[in-house]
């Protein structure tokens, strides 16, 4: 049995071309902890700066509940999904984690990365 995937389900996991088009390349897998080494392997071997940036670039900032209003489709639903917990967080830790957003951004060239979901928005100022 071999396992596939397309390019737009890769691209809900992760939004880099580049890094698609990679896994694609090793394709098709013959389960899914191949399919996950595959990945993994792209994402750190084969795929460039530009494409960490694309990634990157897909996601919105901690916290920032209008910059996942628009998203459309599983990879919206992901990000609406780990913005979730800043949901029940005061004006100030949503001001603060803007604040701190902006000046990680002004210092590395992209946004602060980690993985949100159901971690509290308090938590989250203290990883920025």
């Amino acid at each position: 049995m071999s396992l596939t995937v397309d390019r737009d389900t890769l691209l809900t996991c992760c939004h880099s071309g580049a890094w698609a088009d990679g896994v694609l390349r090793r394709a098709p897998f013959a389960s899914l902890d191949e399919l996950i080494s595959a990945a993994r392997t792209v994402w750190w071997t084969e795929t460039p700066v530009a494409g960490w940036l694309e990634a990157f670039s897909a996601h919105p900032r901690l916290g920032d509940k209008k910059g996942v209003e628009g998203r459309e489709g599983k990879f919206g639903e992901l990000s609406r999904g780990e913005q979730s917990a800043a949901a029940g967080a005061g004006q100030d830790v949503l001001e603060a984690l803007r604040d701190w957003n902006a000046k990680y951004e002004a210092k590395f060239g992209h946004i602060f990365i980690a993985c949100a979901a159901g971690t509290p928005a308090e938590r989250m100022l203290q990883l920025v």
